[in-house]
């Protein structure tokens, strides 16, 4: 851990006073008919410290046949946040203010507008919050670009460049926006110009609120930088300097052979990925599959193969050549160039490619035309390219140091098939219809060991039983490997009565067992007020109480070299049930799992940079999202257990 002075500012207004007294009215749900209850506030509420809790309904107006009831602010932090939330709307109100009514969704947030455009609106939401780690009250603050249905019904696809644009995916010249941390703080400064007058200050039941001036700064902390291993452990901090240096980690186990796969009109195009890939075309930036990663690519293992179409006849095709080619020990990896996936139809085309060969147990890779026209992105991509090939031919080009050693790492992703319902009081209710839940295991230093399916069914009883099997003889067979720690990495939260405390019951003493979850997709964000361009460092950390925290997997170099692509919003991760709770008491152990994470994200094959996310939760990502594109295009169910990387 590298000592670290610097504070990052996080998207939260603090709200003062931090300690006060309000009053609740309440009244028994069964008191209230049925069709009524969806226009109250229901919460669990014990009437005295010693009884039981009822459900009740909930209001901050006196009502009448409602019990009045006064609260300190932490009592319950749901019904404190869902008061300031309330008289925070009354002071919106007072104030004729006209929130975003349309933007409602499962978050208690007031959006407010700040600019309308024909594709949408640009808007400021805020949502109520309590920030365990100052143990104060407050809103948590960020922009949303709204986009106007009707402007998307008239496009092709669900965004354009515009709409990019005006989200900040984009810069104004349409690359891809390096300065996004600045383009969003310069959206909350227009919202503090616009509206932070009138809000700052509201008053509800004799308190006086008041908004902190500025967003709230936590002191950060950083991890180690990643140590990347390559052939003999030699070692290097950057991945691509140490493959020029050294012999990959793991060359692939058989004798590789390319078939390039394009339609007769295309042969240059072909030709011109050909000679990136050998180096010939753009040696400043990649000088070769053959020279950086030390296999054979020359004229010897490859061939063509020429197509009027690329249709389900050809692929199969491509499949009898590999199986012909495995029988004779030969690996043959299809390199097919098709369109760009911009056409519903060339879409589909992609993920029929991948699906054929998917349920053939074939790797393969897929390059557009457009991007081989495009001399100067080719010549960016040729590297990225290049390691998913040694990739999927069977390589291992590095792994990194681990934190802790003797650890396995399971990544659990899910794709269930889910349905929508609108029950007679018009709520919108979901259900699942069939339960898909598999694993991806990779030990501490990133290196993939296999998938696993833990759980296929449409029984919701028969889904949690699953679970405990398929996750119990994992975790027997990683600790007869003589692994002393398991760590699972989950987005989402599996029943601790229906399977961890069942599990953990049986898992003999001194192993260990921690259960991370970890989200790309959350609320939180953060500047570093220190820097131009308001990033803060890569690995940087801040605790948003005592078990979570953000970190930056990517972020600021040290030798503070300009962004060579947009860094992305810290991942939120939640320390949230152990085997043995003490160890994760322990700040180290909690340290070297976060470094762990961050190690894993540079195991991540796919490129040179991809290192936003670890691989155990990246890995999950893209299987949810190949298994969605094969249900969207009616293509029958793969049984990919077992099955190498494909979805690299």
């Amino acid at each position: 851990m590298q000592a670290n002075q610097s504070k990052i500012a996080l998207n939260f207004f603090e709200l003062s006073p931090k300690n006060f007294f309000f009053k609740i009215y309440y009244k028994s749900l069964e008191e209230i008919v049925e069709s009524e209850r969806r226009n109250h506030y229901i919460v669990n509420l014990k009437e005295e410290d010693a009884s039981p809790a009822i459900k009740v309904a909930v209001s901050f107006e006196e009502q009448e046949g409602f019990i009045s009831k006064i609260l300190t602010q932490d009592f319950d932090f749901a019904i404190t946040k869902q008061f300031i939330f309330h008289a925070f709307q009354k002071h919106i109100s007072s104030k004729q203010l006209r929130p975003i009514e349309n933007l409602r969704d499962k978050y208690h947030r007031i959006y407010l507008p700040l600019q309308s455009y024909p594709e949408g609106i640009e808007t400021i939401w805020l949502e109520p919050y309590y920030l365990k780690q100052n143990k104060s009250f407050g809103f948590l603050i960020d922009f949303r670009f709204s986009v106007n249905q009707e402007y998307q019904s008239r496009i092709s696809g669900s965004v354009d460049k515009k709409i990019l644009q005006l989200s900040g995916t984009l810069d104004a010249k349409g690359y891809s926006n390096k300065a996004y941390y600045q383009f969003k703080f310069d959206k909350l400064k227009t919202f503090i110009a616009k509206y932070f007058a009138e809000l700052q200050t509201f008053s509800f039941q004799d308190i006086d609120f008041s908004l902190s001036e500025g967003l709230t700064q936590i002191h950060s902390n950083l991890l180690s930088p990643k140590t990347y291993q390559f052939h003999n452990d030699a070692e290097n901090p950057s991945s691509y300097v140490g493959l020029q240096k050294n012999l990959p980690f793991q060359n692939p186990e058989k004798p590789t052979k390319y078939l390039f796969v394009f339609k007769d009109s295309d042969r240059n195009i072909a030709i011109n990925l050909l000679r990136g890939l050998q180096g010939v075309s753009s040696p400043n930036t990649f000088a070769g599959i053959e020279k950086l990663f030390k296999i054979p690519f020359n004229n010897d293992c490859i061939r063509g193969k020429k197509v009027d179409e690329i249709s389900t006849e050809v692929l199969n095709e491509i499949v009898q050549e590999v199986q012909k080619e495995r029988e004779d020990g030969i690996n043959l990896l299809p390199i097919i160039l098709t369109n760009s996936k911009e056409t519903d139809s060339d879409d589909k085309l992609y993920f029929k490619i991948k699906h054929t060969f998917t349920k053939n147990d074939i790797a393969c890779q897929v390059v557009t035309k457009e991007l081989v026209n495009n001399s100067n992105s080719l010549k960016w991509s040729l590297s990225n390219i290049g390691l998913q090939i040694f990739a999927k031919a069977g390589g291992k080009p590095w792994k990194v140091k681990p934190a802790i050693k003797e650890c396995l790492i399971i990544g659990i992703g899910s794709k269930n098939k889910e349905v929508f319902s609108i029950d007679e009081h018009g709520i919108k209710r979901k259900k699942i219809e069939k339960y898909l839940t598999y694993s991806v295991l990779t030990d501490s230093s990133g290196l993939f060991k296999e998938i696993q399916i833990l759980s296929e069914t449409d029984n919701e009883t028969d889904y949690y039983k699953s679970l405990v099997t398929k996750l119990g003889n994992i975790i027997l067979q990683a600790i007869q490997d003589g692994n002393k720690d398991i760590v699972i990495h989950t987005p989402f939260r599996i029943s601790k009565a229906k399977v961890w405390d069942v599990l953990f019951k049986t898992i003999p003493t001194g192993i260990n067992i921690s259960i991370l979850l970890i989200n790309s997709a959350h609320k939180y964000f953060g500047y570093d007020f220190s820097k131009n361009a308001l990033v803060p460092y890569e690995s940087s950390f801040i605790a948003l109480s005592e078990y979570e925290y953000l970190v930056w997997f990517e972020g600021l170099q040290f030798n503070n070299a300009p962004f060579s692509k947009p860094i992305g919003s810290p991942i939120y991760i939640d320390f949230w049930y152990a085997n043995n709770r003490e160890l994760l008491y322990d700040q180290n152990y909690r340290r070297s799992l976060l470094q762990d994470c961050i190690n894993l994200s540079g195991a991540n094959w796919r490129g040179f940079k991809a290192k936003q996310l670890p691989v155990s939760i990246f890995y999950c990502q893209k299987i949810a999202d190949f298994l969605k594109k094969f249900e969207d295009y009616e293509l029958e169910h793969i049984e990919f257990q077992n099955l190498k990387p494909w979805f690299l």
